[in-house]
């Protein structure tokens, strides 16, 4: 998924939503490293206690906290935190199949080679 400003566009940060707390994310902290924000102190020490071989701290403060992780463990990650992907398995044919006329067909054909030829 992408950050998106208030007008609904796409901004310059791409994210995991994770289900493990609301609000939860991972995102790119350099080439090799993600970033886990998760905000719950609790889950932040439950996971740094449990997971020491895959997560470690990056920023915790008193209410939330940010662990680092390596992209060769996201497999991993993923599980514990719950990321949620979103259009998995789906299919990018549409589901209705669209008839067009041999009409509009032609008229598409024409708008098309007029827009070849003034190019």
């Amino acid at each position: 998924m992408y950050e998106c400003d208030k007008a609904g566009a796409a901004c310059e940060f791409a994210f995991i939503p994770c289900l493990i707390k609301k609000g939860s994310n991972i995102c790119r902290q350099s080439d090799d490293t993600l970033n886990v924000y998760i905000p719950s102190i609790k889950i932040v020490n439950r996971l740094l206690k449990e997971y020491p071989d895959i997560f470690r701290p990056f920023q915790v403060g008193d209410t939330e906290g940010t662990l680092l992780f390596k992209e060769s463990d996201i497999e991993k990650a993923a599980v514990i935190l719950k990321a949620r992907v979103m259009g998995k398995g789906m299919n990018p044919k549409p589901k209705r199949r669209v008839n067009f006329s041999e009409e509009y067909k032609k008229l598409l054909t024409e708008r098309l080679m007029q827009g070849r030829v003034s190019q």
